[in-house]
């Protein structure tokens, strides 16, 4: 894909590609950069991995419905709904699930909520753009860094506590696995130190 996390969906891609080999299949790999990518005229599935902006956004995936080609994942509307955090705020709150407190606030706007806060890229994956601030010196110069991504920001009140994550596959709930990153929080570098070998 070809946005931020680039690195990332081409190791992941690597990795499925030689899962799917040991297992007998028949993988075509296939570098997605934007829309005009060719597909073998016998494929049966699309195996996504791509990360962030194009593969997890609904993008490629409307795509390949345009095409008529399965693939794994989540459909369209899904994708775009679950990779923009602000429609998926909005959701979560009309479904009533209690959400940390938090606004939208575009290019030259400031949050009104107070210190500690969470700054989000809303359209970024692997945490990408996202940073957490406890000090409201810090503030203007992480404005300035999240609107590298997105111009307009989610802001949500800082919570402390523990993360945890849940996979689902279909209906089936996976175990749950608490995350406990070596440092801060569990930020890009976390997530993929084979990216970063010396942090």
């Amino acid at each position: 894909g070809p946005g931020s996390e680039r690195d990332v969906s081409l190791a992941t891609a690597r990795g499925v590609a030689k899962a799917l080999r040991s297992r007998g299949a028949e993988v075509f790999e296939i570098d997605v950069r934007d829309e005009n990518f060719e597909l073998p005229k016998d494929i049966d599935l699309a195996f996504l991995a791509i990360h962030g902006t194009f593969g997890e956004d609904g993008q490629l995936q409307q795509i390949l419905e345009n095409r008529g080609v399965p693939y794994t994942g989540d459909g369209v509307e899904q994708s775009r709904t679950a990779f923009d955090k602000i429609e998926s705020k909005k959701r979560f709150e009309a479904a009533g699930i209690t959400t940390p407190r938090w606004q939208v606030i575009d290019a030259n706007e400031k949050p009104t909520l107070p210190v500690p806060l969470v700054i989000k890229a809303p359209r970024q994956g692997s945490t990408v753009g996202v940073y957490i601030i406890k000090e409201a010196g810090k503030l203007e110069t992480v404005l300035a860094e999240a609107r590298k991504f997105d111009r307009q920001l989610l802001v949500e009140e800082f919570v402390p506590g523990r993360e945890l994550t849940i996979g689902i596959l279909g209906d089936q709930a996976l175990p749950i696995l608490e995350i406990i990153p070596k440092g801060g929080f569990y930020d890009f570098t976390n997530k993929y130190p084979f990216l970063n070998p010396q942090a």
